[in-house]
């Protein structure tokens, strides 16, 4: 499932990619209806930020005593130091209201476990300019982040606590 995944968000990303140089280049060469491709490829770049964000959002991850190896849906692993874990903080993109959670138990049933998750907080440096996006999203604009959630993550709790306490760890 991960791989398919992968793959159809590598495709994604290249053909929206591909589209917006495409609606460029027709913008330059149609002289009455250039304005109509610019906006269209605007529109199109706009949509490659939730690829970006699905490639790099919830990572693999490997714990070890000197800091975090993450493995993202698309790119290379990348090993994120003790030093750089900078803290935790409640997942921007999951909804944490009462209506929500009552709708997901009277569609999913009583077994129903509510979503739960965390943005880990990284120095700038860490991690890449797609880690940032998330980063921004948990309003720490000047750092990168990656999360981690009840739904992507076996173990959450424990993974939640022993990041944690690399996090602890850093700053103490």
């Amino acid at each position: 499932m991960r791989r398919a995944l992968a793959r159809l968000t590598g495709l994604g990303l290249v053909l929206c990619s591909l589209a917006v140089a495409a609606q460029l280049v027709l913008a330059l060469l149609s002289g009455a209806l250039a304005l109509l491709f610019v906006v269209s490829a605007a529109f199109t770049a706009t949509l490659l930020i939730p690829l970006v964000l699905q490639s790099v959002l919830h990572p693999e991850i490997r714990l070890t005593a000197d800091g975090v190896w993450l493995r993202p849906l698309l790119w290379r692993p990348r090993f994120v130091p003790r030093a750089a874990l900078l803290g935790c903080v409640r997942h921007p993109l999951i909804p944490d209201s009462e209506t929500n959670a009552a709708m997901q138990r009277w569609l999913f049933g009583k077994r129903h476990r509510r979503r739960e998750g965390c943005a880990i907080i990284v120095a700038r440096h860490a991690l890449p300019p797609p880690y940032r996006l998330l980063a921004r999203l948990a309003n720490a604009p000047q750092a990168a982040a990656f999360a981690i959630s009840s739904t992507t993550h076996r173990e959450y709790d424990r993974l939640r606590e022993a990041i944690a306490a690399l996090i602890a760890d850093s700053t103490g």
